[in-house]
């Protein structure tokens, strides 16, 4: 891990423990070698209402950060600005237009897998057993499924999801991580998409965003 610039203060991230969202940051962070301080928003009511992290998210959600002078939240935004500022290694790629390729990919996961998975968390983790609904359980984790075998299909001729590791993987990962504890998984037919699950798995930083 790199030293800390005694020139300016740490990092810090506003998160929840078992935010998938937060952990994307935690990813990039690891990857970098950035060292930061953890703000957990649920330890600690009065961290939601204090001034920097309104300031730092106005809309209350995690993850958000503070690095000096620069106050931003949402977990691809602050991923890019770290990846602007602490470039090495490089997690986007060098061509704009490849880049405004991989932020529509992105913003395109977001809407759809990443967004069915956040609901089946709430669906299978958050509510109390007799009030889920079984139908609506199957209905995403089939929508889930249909976006797993998308990305096998991208897959099939790259280790990463844009050839070289990048945002465009780390943005999926926690959330496919969280799969197997809401009754899914990826499917053993799905060769591209496991084999792409145990690159990740191996780099350090998937064990190292761990909350």
């Amino acid at each position: 891990m790199k030293p800390a610039n005694t020139e300016q203060a740490m990092i810090k991230l506003f998160c929840f423990p078992r935010s998938g969202n937060s952990r994307e940051v935690r990813i990039v962070l690891a990857e970098k070698g950035i060292p930061y301080e953890t703000v957990d928003v649920h330890a600690d009511k009065a961290v939601k209402e204090s001034p920097e992290f309104k300031k730092a998210s106005p809309k209350g959600t995690v993850p958000a950060i503070i690095d000096g002078e620069v106050y931003l939240s949402e977990a691809f935004l602050i991923n890019q600005y770290l990846d602007e500022k602490y470039p090495s290694p490089p997690l986007l790629p060098k061509e704009e237009k490849v880049r405004e390729e991989l932020r529509k990919f992105v913003a395109e996961i977001d809407k759809k897998m990443v967004l069915n998975i956040g609901l089946l968390v709430i669906e299978c983790l958050l509510k109390p057993k007799p009030e889920q609904r079984e139908d609506f359980k199957a209905k995403k984790r089939a929508e889930v499924l249909a976006g797993l075998k998308e990305l096998d299909d991208r897959l099939k001729d790259k280790p990463y999801l844009f050839g070289e590791y990048s945002l465009a993987d780390v943005a999926i990962t926690p959330h496919v991580a969280a799969l197997p504890i809401l009754g899914s998984g990826i499917p053993a037919e799905l060769t591209h998409m496991t084999a792409w699950f145990e690159r990740i798995k191996a780099r350090p930083s998937f064990k190292q965003s761990v909350s």
